[in-house]
C-alpha cells in the first residue's frame, strides 16, 4: 500500500521515478542503498527524495538533520508523506528550519 501511494504522489507531481530504495534491517550500521541514493543526490542525478516516514530515513536524529541539511544545501528537496513534510514548499522549508533549530538546541 505504501509503495502504491508513493508512486501515486510521484505521478501527481509529474515527476519521474529515478531510483526506488527499499532497505530492510532496522538498526543496520551500513545502509548501502541509502548511501547510493545520497551519492546520486550529490551528483545532482535526482531532484527530490520521497520517503514514507521520516524516522525510517535517518539512523538517528543527528544523522537525519545532517542529511536533510545537506540535501537542502545541494538543492535536493525532501518529502515525507506520512508527516506531510514537503521541503519544496515555503511552509515545508519553514518546518525544516524549525526542525534544525530544535535539533541544534538538543545538541
Amino acid at each position: 500500500m505504501q509503495l502504491k501511494q508513493m508512486k501515486e504522489y510521484i505521478r501527481n507531481r509529474n515527476w519521474k521515478l529515478a531510483i526506488e530504495v527499499q532497505e530492510i534491517g532496522s538498526g543496520a550500521k551500513t545502509r548501502p542503498r541509502r548511501e547510493e541514493l545520497l551519492k546520486m543526490a550529490r551528483r545532482r542525478e535526482i531532484d527530490a527524495v520521497l520517503v514514507w516516514k521520516l524516522d525510517r530515513f535517518g539512523r538517528s536524529l543527528a544523522d537525519l538533520i545532517t542529511t536533510l541539511n545537506e540535501l537542502r544545501d545541494i538543492g535536493v528537496t525532501f518529502i515525507s508523506l506520512t508527516e506531510s513534510l514537503d521541503f519544496s514548499t515555503p511552509s515545508g522549508r519553514a518546518m525544516a528550519g524549525m526542525h534544525s533549530t530544535f535539533a541544534e538546541f538538543e545538541r
